[in-house]
Protein backbone atom coordinates (compact mmCIF):
# COMPACT_ATOMS: atom_id res chain seq x y z
CA UNK A 1 0.00 0.00 0.00
CA UNK A 2 2.77 2.28 0.68
CA UNK A 3 4.49 1.85 -2.66
CA UNK A 4 0.71 2.74 -3.86
CA UNK A 5 0.80 6.12 -2.14
CA UNK A 6 4.11 6.68 -3.12
CA UNK A 7 3.70 6.63 -6.92
CA UNK A 8 0.44 8.34 -6.33
CA UNK A 9 1.94 11.58 -4.85
CA UNK A 10 4.95 11.01 -7.01
CA UNK A 11 2.88 11.26 -9.97
CA UNK A 12 0.76 13.99 -8.59
CA UNK A 13 4.11 16.48 -8.24
CA UNK A 14 4.70 15.83 -11.51
CA UNK A 15 1.31 17.09 -12.98
CA UNK A 16 1.19 19.76 -10.68
CA UNK A 17 5.22 20.82 -11.63
CA UNK A 18 4.39 20.69 -15.41
CA UNK A 19 1.32 22.67 -14.96
CA UNK A 20 3.13 25.11 -13.58
CA UNK A 21 6.04 25.07 -15.92
CA UNK A 22 5.80 28.17 -18.65
CA UNK A 23 6.47 27.46 -21.92
CA UNK A 24 7.26 30.43 -22.94
CA UNK A 25 11.18 31.60 -23.51
CA UNK A 26 11.06 35.05 -22.59
CA UNK A 27 10.12 33.73 -19.34
CA UNK A 28 12.85 31.32 -19.17
CA UNK A 29 15.32 33.29 -20.05
CA UNK A 30 14.59 36.48 -18.32
CA UNK A 31 13.74 38.67 -21.33
CA UNK A 32 12.28 42.37 -21.49
CA UNK A 33 11.20 43.88 -24.87
CA UNK A 34 11.55 47.37 -25.39
CA UNK A 35 11.50 49.54 -28.39
CA UNK A 36 13.21 53.14 -28.87
CA UNK A 37 13.80 54.81 -33.01
CA UNK A 38 16.87 55.58 -34.26
CA UNK A 39 19.93 54.69 -32.18
CA UNK A 40 21.87 54.04 -35.08
CA UNK A 41 23.35 55.65 -37.75
CA UNK A 42 25.10 54.74 -41.00
CA UNK A 43 27.20 56.69 -43.47
CA UNK A 44 30.17 57.06 -45.58
CA UNK A 45 33.50 58.89 -45.48
CA UNK A 46 35.03 59.81 -48.46
CA UNK A 47 37.30 62.36 -47.51
CA UNK A 48 39.93 60.01 -48.62
CA UNK A 49 38.79 59.18 -51.92
CA UNK A 50 41.27 56.21 -52.10
CA UNK A 51 40.21 54.59 -49.41
CA UNK A 52 36.19 55.33 -48.73
CA UNK A 53 34.89 54.19 -45.27
CA UNK A 54 31.62 52.80 -44.14
CA UNK A 55 30.70 53.89 -40.76
CA UNK A 56 28.41 52.63 -38.10
CA UNK A 57 27.50 54.51 -34.87
CA UNK A 58 25.86 53.70 -32.33
CA UNK A 59 26.00 55.72 -28.46
CA UNK A 60 22.87 54.32 -26.25
CA UNK A 61 22.31 56.73 -23.61
CA UNK A 62 22.02 54.57 -20.28
CA UNK A 63 19.11 56.48 -19.16
CA UNK A 64 16.82 55.63 -22.71
CA UNK A 65 13.56 57.30 -23.71
CA UNK A 66 11.28 54.59 -24.61
CA UNK A 67 8.05 56.17 -26.37
CA UNK A 68 5.02 56.38 -24.64
CA UNK A 69 6.94 56.25 -21.24
CA UNK A 70 6.72 59.07 -19.07
CA UNK A 71 10.54 57.63 -17.35
CA UNK A 72 13.42 56.91 -18.74
CA UNK A 73 14.89 53.28 -19.09
CA UNK A 74 18.21 52.67 -16.83
CA UNK A 75 19.63 50.75 -19.15
CA UNK A 76 22.30 49.63 -16.76
CA UNK A 77 20.57 49.08 -14.03
CA UNK A 78 17.24 47.23 -14.99
CA UNK A 79 20.21 44.28 -16.77
CA UNK A 80 22.28 44.12 -12.81
CA UNK A 81 24.95 46.08 -14.09
CA UNK A 82 25.59 44.83 -18.18
CA UNK A 83 28.57 46.48 -19.74
CA UNK A 84 27.60 45.71 -23.32
CA UNK A 85 25.01 45.59 -25.85
CA UNK A 86 25.40 43.67 -28.31
CA UNK A 87 24.26 43.61 -32.20
CA UNK A 88 25.58 42.25 -35.40
CA UNK A 89 25.16 43.40 -39.41
CA UNK A 90 26.90 42.28 -42.70
CA UNK A 91 27.99 43.45 -46.05
CA UNK A 92 27.04 41.73 -49.62
CA UNK A 93 27.93 43.18 -52.90
CA UNK A 94 26.38 42.75 -55.93
CA UNK A 95 27.77 40.95 -58.44
CA UNK A 96 26.21 40.89 -61.66
CA UNK A 97 22.87 40.37 -60.72
CA UNK A 98 23.14 38.74 -57.39
CA UNK A 99 24.32 39.40 -54.46
CA UNK A 100 26.82 37.67 -52.16
CA UNK A 101 27.28 38.18 -48.50
CA UNK A 102 31.21 39.32 -48.21
CA UNK A 103 33.68 37.90 -45.25
CA UNK A 104 34.66 40.67 -43.01
CA UNK A 105 38.50 41.01 -41.92
CA UNK A 106 39.52 41.32 -38.37
CA UNK A 107 42.28 43.70 -39.65
CA UNK A 108 39.42 45.84 -42.09
CA UNK A 109 37.88 47.09 -39.06
CA UNK A 110 39.18 50.24 -37.37
CA UNK A 111 37.54 50.62 -34.15
CA UNK A 112 37.19 54.03 -32.78
CA UNK A 113 34.69 53.24 -29.80
CA UNK A 114 33.30 49.62 -28.90
CA UNK A 115 34.20 46.23 -29.87
CA UNK A 116 33.86 44.66 -33.08
CA UNK A 117 34.55 41.27 -35.07
CA UNK A 118 34.46 40.08 -38.17
CA UNK A 119 33.35 36.80 -40.00
CA UNK A 120 30.35 36.15 -42.57
CA UNK A 121 29.17 39.50 -40.42
CA UNK A 122 30.11 41.43 -37.97
CA UNK A 123 29.64 41.19 -34.05
CA UNK A 124 29.35 44.60 -32.50
CA UNK A 125 29.35 45.43 -29.06
CA UNK A 126 28.17 48.86 -27.42
CA UNK A 127 30.53 49.34 -24.62
CA UNK A 128 29.22 51.40 -21.45
CA UNK A 129 31.34 53.90 -20.86
CA UNK A 130 30.66 55.33 -16.72
CA UNK A 131 31.82 58.76 -17.80
CA UNK A 132 30.15 59.28 -20.78
CA UNK A 133 26.86 57.28 -19.38
CA UNK A 134 26.50 55.64 -23.26
CA UNK A 135 26.97 52.66 -24.45
CA UNK A 136 29.24 53.51 -27.13
CA UNK A 137 30.16 51.91 -30.90
CA UNK A 138 32.22 53.37 -33.49
CA UNK A 139 33.66 51.43 -36.10
CA UNK A 140 34.97 52.68 -39.68
CA UNK A 141 35.17 49.35 -42.21
CA UNK A 142 38.10 50.09 -44.95
CA UNK A 143 39.85 47.90 -47.77
CA UNK A 144 36.25 47.19 -49.57
CA UNK A 145 36.88 47.05 -53.39
CA UNK A 146 34.73 49.28 -56.02
CA UNK A 147 31.79 48.02 -56.79
CA UNK A 148 27.62 47.97 -55.30
CA UNK A 149 26.78 47.23 -51.55
CA UNK A 150 24.46 47.10 -49.38
CA UNK A 151 24.36 46.50 -45.45
CA UNK A 152 22.13 44.87 -43.06
CA UNK A 153 21.51 44.42 -39.43
CA UNK A 154 20.80 41.16 -38.19
CA UNK A 155 22.85 38.18 -39.60
CA UNK A 156 20.22 35.92 -37.36
CA UNK A 157 17.03 38.70 -37.42
CA UNK A 158 13.66 38.30 -39.12
CA UNK A 159 13.51 42.05 -39.03
CA UNK A 160 14.24 44.30 -41.65
CA UNK A 161 13.41 47.68 -40.38
CA UNK A 162 15.11 47.34 -37.14
CA UNK A 163 18.91 47.08 -35.70
CA UNK A 164 18.30 44.25 -32.23
CA UNK A 165 20.53 44.78 -29.13
CA UNK A 166 20.57 42.53 -26.76
CA UNK A 167 22.38 43.02 -23.34
CA UNK A 168 25.13 40.76 -21.76
CA UNK A 169 23.73 40.54 -18.69
CA UNK A 170 24.93 37.96 -16.72
CA UNK A 171 23.53 35.47 -13.48
CA UNK A 172 20.09 35.92 -13.22
CA UNK A 173 19.71 38.84 -14.63
CA UNK A 174 17.53 40.12 -17.21
CA UNK A 175 18.14 40.29 -20.51
CA UNK A 176 17.45 43.51 -23.02
CA UNK A 177 16.49 43.54 -26.17
CA UNK A 178 16.19 46.89 -27.37
CA UNK A 179 14.71 47.17 -31.29
CA UNK A 180 15.47 50.42 -32.82
CA UNK A 181 14.04 51.37 -36.09
CA UNK A 182 16.42 53.10 -38.27
CA UNK A 183 15.09 55.20 -40.99
CA UNK A 184 18.13 55.10 -42.92
CA UNK A 185 17.32 51.42 -44.45
CA UNK A 186 15.59 51.12 -47.81
CA UNK A 187 12.41 49.11 -48.11
CA UNK A 188 13.81 45.93 -48.09
CA UNK A 189 16.26 46.68 -44.92
CA UNK A 190 19.22 47.65 -46.69
CA UNK A 191 21.68 50.63 -46.26
CA UNK A 192 22.63 50.79 -49.94
CA UNK A 193 26.49 52.14 -50.79
CA UNK A 194 28.77 52.90 -53.35
CA UNK A 195 32.42 52.37 -53.20
CA UNK A 196 34.03 53.86 -56.60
Amino acid sequence: MKTLQYFFFMALGTVLMAADCSNKDSEFYNDVFVSSPELVSVYTDDTLPTNPVIIVEADIDRLLTIPGKTNPLDIFKTTGGATKLQFSYEIEKLSGTEWIPISIQESQLLIERGQAYGGDFVFGKCVYNSTTDLYEFKVRLSGLTSGNYRLSFGYNSLSTTDVEFRSESIGNNLFLNLNSRYSGLDAGGYYPFTID
